[in-house]
C-alpha cells in the first residue's frame, strides 16, 4: 500500500487508529506523529498503539492547548530509534 501511495505522488497520508498507527511505526513509515490528549482518564484503558517490538523515540516539535481542555502534541519520529 505504501508503494502505491508513493507511486501516485502522495507525500503526506493521514493514518488513524492505534493498532494501525502501531503497524506503520513498526515499518518506519511515520515521520511525524500528532497526539491529542483529552482530559478524561479511562478506568481500564489500553496502550495507545498496542504492543511495539521496540521503543520509538520521539522529539517534540510543537504543543497546542485548546481552551476546552484538549492538548495537542506534535512529534518528529526519530528514525534511529524506530523498530
Amino acid at each position: 500500500m505504501l508503494q502505491r501511495i508513493a507511486a501516485e505522488g502522495f507525500r503526506h497520508v493521514y493514518v488513524d487508529g492505534g493498532r494501525t498507527i502501531g503497524s506503520f511505526l513498526e515499518t518506519g513509515a511515520i515521520d511525524k506523529l500528532t497526539v491529542t490528549l483529552i482530559p478524561i482518564l479511562l478506568g481500564s484503558g489500553l496502550p495507545l498503539f498496542g504492543p511495539l517490538t521496540a521503543d520509538v523515540r520521539l522529539s517534540l516539535e510543537a504543543s497546542r492547548v485548546f481552551e476546552f481542555g484538549f492538548v495537542q502534541l506534535t512529534y518528529r519520529v526519530e528514525k534511529t530509534g524506530a523498530a
